[in-house]
């Protein structure tokens, strides 16, 4: 179960970094502020819809266009395949992977604490700055009571004008809650670090949170062309890798450079976020959402449905390709769970070895639902079910068959 999440992920996650590109065409470069709510809302369903994944309706939507319906259908197939193949060993090198992940997050927090201990007050530039030694970046540092750190040569060197843009841009991000909303991205990182979407989406979050943080900045100095040669200055002077959990006023080269660039253009000055955008784009995923965990449901050949005392008892298929062509439900047959075993939401996927007249041959269950009455009832009604054989150069071969039940209120 845990494993078909995973894999889902992998294929989810392309949707889900197409619908929010589409969706930030729509607010204009100038409105970074609204371009990095709707990636970090992209990242928000990229965590969510593997664990929607372990829930698959049975209906069959046709909303979908043809090319994503095939595509969406034909990566789940696979993501079952593999996931049946893989056991328990991908969940172990997942949680193996996670607890690395986390540890490199716990080593970051232990060296910002470090940073901020080691620090100076500077009242001079304001209440919640800092100075030190020990970073070449300006910094908005710690989760809770969060503060500005400017690197000691930076507080000696620049022009005071210039010190007071780069705080400016720190103090944009803790107000913002830039500090919690990185913190965030990752433990996200940390648990889909195998997932590449998640690093395309991060990266796009990286760079409008600097280019919203620069539209404070200007909005506040009124001289884009200075805070561009300031952020220039400040790369060249940059030495040191920065701790993953803080938002810093330099981030990599490439979006250094189109920040300056954009600065330069006068593509600045949209602080509010477009909640209409927002709205739309939150909404885009919910259907998305929906859609692709349907896809079960898409790529099912049949289904039956039948009624119970308890609650609605649905009996579907999702084939395993084997062959030139799939097996396919006759007669799904319903589950019989007895009643004290009933309980909504349940569900069970057992798969079925068919001969190539059809008869189900023997059934094993592939995805428990946890209670061993109604995987049993499962298997009975695998059993019970008639099949049309999968075929191969027109001839009928044997097959397999993956016969999934939900439970209904």
């Amino acid at each position: 179960m845990m494993n078909a999440a995973l894999l889902n992920s992998l294929w989810q996650g392309a949707f889900i970094a197409a619908v929010a590109a589409l969706v930030t065409f729509l607010p204009p470069a100038r409105n970074a502020s609204t371009r990095y709510a709707v990636w970090f809302t992209a990242l928000i369903a990229l965590a969510i819809l593997p664990l929607l994944s372990l829930w698959h309706p049975t209906d069959t939507f046709t909303a979908l266009p043809t090319p994503v319906l095939h595509t969406a259908s034909a990566a789940s197939r696979v993501a079952a395949q593999a996931a049946t193949a893989s056991g328990s060993w991908l969940v172990l090198t997942w949680i193996a992977g996670v607890a690395l992940c986390l540890f490199r997050i716990g080593l970051s927090y232990a060296r910002i604490d470090r940073i901020v201990r080691n620090a100076s007050p500077a009242p001079e530039l304001g209440p919640r700055v800092m100075t030190s030694d020990d970073v070449t970046t300006p910094i908005a540092a710690r989760l809770f009571s969060p503060v500005v750190i400017i690197p000691s040569s930076v507080a000696a060197t620049f022009e005071r004008r210039d010190l007071e843009s780069i705080v400016y841009h720190e103090l944009a991000h803790i107000r913002r809650g830039d500090v919690t909303g990185n913190f965030i991205q990752r433990l996200i990182e940390a648990c889909l670090f195998f997932n590449p979407w998640v690093y395309v989406i991060g990266r796009q979050m990286i760079k409008e949170r600097e280019s919203a943080c620069d539209d404070w900045v200007v909005h506040a100095m009124r001289d884009p062309d200075r805070y561009a040669n300031c952020l220039a200055q400040l790369a060249q002077m940059r030495r040191s890798r920065l701790p993953l959990l803080t938002p810093s006023a330099i981030g990599s080269k490439h979006v250094l450079v189109g920040r300056i660039a954009r600065l330069l253009n006068g593509k600045v000055i949209q602080l509010k976020i477009n909640y209409l955008v927002l709205g739309a784009s939150v909404m885009s995923f919910g259907i998305l959402a929906v859609l692709l965990q349907s896809s079960e449901g898409l790529a099912s050949t049949g289904s039956a449905r039948t009624g119970s005392t308890d609650g609605l008892i649905a009996a579907s298929a999702c084939t395993f390709p084997h062959g030139y062509a799939d097996a396919k439900p006759r007669n799904a047959t319903p589950p019989e769970i007895p009643k004290s075993d009933y309980k909504s939401g349940l569900s069970a996927g057992a798969l079925v070895n068919i001969a190539a007249d059809g008869h189900p041959v023997s059934a094993k269950i592939v995805k428990s639902s946890g209670n061993a009455a109604v995987d049993r009832a499962t298997v009975e009604a695998a059993m019970h079910s008639t099949y049309y054989p999968a075929t191969k150069a027109c001839k009928a071969v044997s097959s397999q068959y993956y016969f999934h039940i939900e439970t209904g209120p």
